[in-house]
């Protein structure tokens, strides 16, 4: 299966908007996941900051350091191969400067492996995107909640319900196309926004707690499987939970400790009785 797989290409994911074929999407932070999703086959795989956050506790997305979503991109990069490595920008790593938004951009991808950089902000962002599209460097853009944007848009939940926040959304996106933005990421927002920008953009837009109408889904590999600091989102659903199978290896190990019973004998080492002799001789 691997010999017919090809590495997924900005002109493939276009390619399926224009035929209506679904594509798919993951939040993936660590090696072990990205090769399990990598196999799975999905089109993109996305180190979003919600992994800084699942797996380092961090409680707001403004404390996660560019070099912790670095090291997760390197991470992932050094075990996919097929998906399309989303590389997200963390905050203010892109808002200070026109230079800082380069530099740190070519930074995920020279240094993290990323294929493609991906963004948030709003209309006045846009010019920081353009640059670094200009610099060679394709972004995808996010959009509707914005985890590291939370206090300008009076914290999480949906975005969008009301007619004038919805337009503002839409005009986001089309900045963020006048950019270069070659797709989207659209977070927690009404199905009607969802289905009304997938059919007034040109690009890709998948959703991520948006409803059916779209070109693709996203959602995070710990939510999907329970494997996370926090609790997962209620509205967002998951597939199946790890956790209390965790636990119970756990538990088993910890019990087999107290209990003697770990190591197995089979499985410890031992010197030969010559060589312990000697050995005990050296400290008589």
């Amino acid at each position: 299966m691997d010999e017919n797989r090809k590495k997924v290409t900005l002109k493939y994911l276009q390619q399926k908007k224009l035929n209506k074929e679904r594509i798919t999407s993951i939040g993936v932070y660590d090696s072990p996941m990205a090769a399990i999703a990598d196999r799975v086959g999905f089109d993109l795989l996305v180190i979003g900051n919600a992994g800084p956050m699942s797996l380092f506790g961090h409680k707001d997305p403004t404390t996660v350091k560019f070099e912790e979503q670095l090291y997760m991109t390197q991470a992932v990069s050094r075990v996919a191969k097929y998906g399309l490595i989303v590389g997200h920008m963390p905050y203010l790593s892109y808002h200070l400067s026109k230079e800082d938004a380069i530099r740190n951009a070519g930074r995920l991808v020279s240094e993290g492996g990323a294929d493609v950089v991906k963004c948030e902000g709003n209309k006045y962002t846009a010019e920081y995107i353009a640059e670094i599209v200009r610099a060679g460097i394709p972004v995808m853009g996010h959009i509707g909640m914005q985890a590291s944007r939370r206090t300008e848009e009076s914290g999480f939940g949906v975005k969008g319900r009301l007619a004038e926040d919805a337009r503002k959304i839409v005009e986001t996106a089309d900045a963020f196309v006048e950019a270069g933005a070659f797709a989207f990421i659209l977070e927690q927002v009404p199905c009607e926004l969802a289905q009304f920008l997938t059919d007034r953009l040109s690009v890709p837009v998948v959703t991520l707690g948006g409803g059916r109408d779209n070109d693709g889904v996203y959602h995070i590999s710990g939510d999907i499987v329970g494997y996370s600091a926090f609790p997962m989102p209620k509205n967002r659903g998951g597939f199946v939970d790890v956790r209390p199978l965790i636990e119970q290896g756990f538990q088993e190990y910890k019990s087999q400790v107290i209990a003697g019973k770990y190591p197995l004998e089979e499985n410890s080492y031992h010197m030969s009785a010559e060589e312990h002799e000697k050995f005990l001789d050296m400290f008589k």
